[in-house]
């Protein structure tokens, strides 16, 4: 079977780098790139890609509103997300969204045509960076909490105690004097290093730290 790939990326020449390397592979057509969701989303209607390879940016809340859409579309392909960014939360989020396969950027090209293949086979793959951080992340959580939150910035900690209390981010901020958006940074911070992405995990773990009473 031929895999039909489309790639969705704003950065154009990492597209068209990619696409000139899957070319050379007999299995893999490239059937249309796309620079912008909206051209992504009209692809995946009048080409019928198997697999929609996704470029992640650094504010990936767009990038995974449309991995959503696509999972969610009458087409429904399979997914390839490649980022920069490789800690378990991304990785959680992006596999959360819906997409099959998280190839990280400094990966080697064959580890992405593996990805596709795998995903255009209803598989997940994880690249040997990613696969790393989730074991490294399952050795510290087994390591004990304790060690974890030794991690934790003293502003984190605070941020911590306050979702803990049920506070919003815009709680939060007015409450600490600092951004909403810098709040965003710290939550992702702590929910990166502690392993959990949850409110109701992160409660449970500051509780069992002692950091909040009950």
């Amino acid at each position: 079977m031929t895999i039909r790939v489309l790639l969705s990326s704003k950065h154009k020449v990492v597209s068209e780098g990619i696409a000139a390397v899957l070319r050379t592979h007999p299995d893999i057509q490239v059937v249309g790139m796309a620079e912008t969701d909206e051209k992504t989303q009209a692809l995946c209607s009048e080409s019928a890609p198997h697999v929609v390879l996704i470029g992640m940016h650094a504010n990936n809340q767009q990038d995974l509103a449309l991995i959503h859409a696509l999972a969610a579309s009458r087409s429904s392909p399979h997914m390839v997300a490649f980022s920069g960014e490789s800690d378990r939360h991304a990785i959680i989020e992006i596999l959360d969204a819906g997409a099959k396969g998280y190839v990280a950027t400094t990966s080697s090209i064959d580890e992405l045509i593996a990805a596709i293949r795998a995903a255009a086979a209803g598989r997940v793959y994880l690249c040997q960076t990613a696969a790393g951080e989730m074991m490294a992340s399952v050795r510290k959580f087994r390591a004990g909490d304790g060690l974890v939150r030794g991690a934790l910035g003293g502003r984190e900690e605070q941020v911590l105690r306050l979702i803990a209390d049920g506070f919003s981010s815009k709680e939060i901020a007015r409450n600490l004097q600092i951004a909403p958006s810098t709040v965003e940074v710290h939550r992702r911070n702590i929910m990166r290093k502690v392993g959990l992405h949850k409110v109701a995990d992160l409660t449970r773990y500051a509780i069992r730290n002692q950091m909040v009473s009950v």
